[in-house]
């Protein structure tokens, strides 16, 4: 039943700039979305940043044990970001199987932009796309650990994961700029 919920995730798209309160709405509309797709406008900001911005200071848990890494404050470029969350039956996988399955020009997706696609999703239809399951991120956190995201009391909330463990509530996500 997870594995179909989703495939069959119709298209979404959100100004995440607008919709977070970094600025203003785009005046060009965001390109058109394909099924199990989330077109995102990312303006620029930071794990930290995000997580003090209008959307994040309500729906984040109010964390700092990442601040020492320097993914929390790295700036991805502003711009429109294609992204899978969740990425289909990639549940029940390390992140290196996860990785080999994604298609070319496509890869795990950074934190930054998963969390910023989960909030605004949060924020305009309160629900959760993971449906209270867990997803793994680009950067790593620790040895062996890599970045999971995760809902939990109506809060978004960064963890640390084993990169070599298959647990069955977590899948990847994925991005491609075009």
């Amino acid at each position: 039943m997870d594995e179909e919920r989703a495939n069959v995730m119709s298209g979404l798209s959100y100004d995440a700039v607008a919709i977070l309160g970094f600025g203003d709405a785009a005046a060009e509309p965001l390109p058109q979305e394909k099924e199990g797709e989330i077109v995102l406008r990312y303006g620029g900001w930071s794990q930290r940043e995000l997580r003090h911005s209008d959307g994040g200071h309500e729906l984040m848990h109010p964390q700092d044990w990442y601040h020492m890494y320097p993914w929390s404050s790295a700036k991805l470029p502003s711009g429109t970001y294609h992204l899978r969350v969740p990425v289909p039956e990639s549940k029940r996988k390390t992140f290196a199987e996860q990785e080999r399955m994604l298609p070319e020009g496509e890869w795990i997706a950074p934190v930054v932009l998963v969390a910023s696609a989960l909030l605004v999703h949060r924020l305009q239809t309160g629900e959760d796309l993971l449906k209270n399951d867990f997803t793994r991120c680009r950067e790593q956190a620790t040895a062996g650990n890599r970045v999971v995201l995760g809902w939990g009391g109506g809060r978004l909330s960064v963890y640390s994961g084993w990169a070599g463990r298959r647990p069955g509530g977590l899948w990847a996500s994925s991005v491609r700029t075009s």
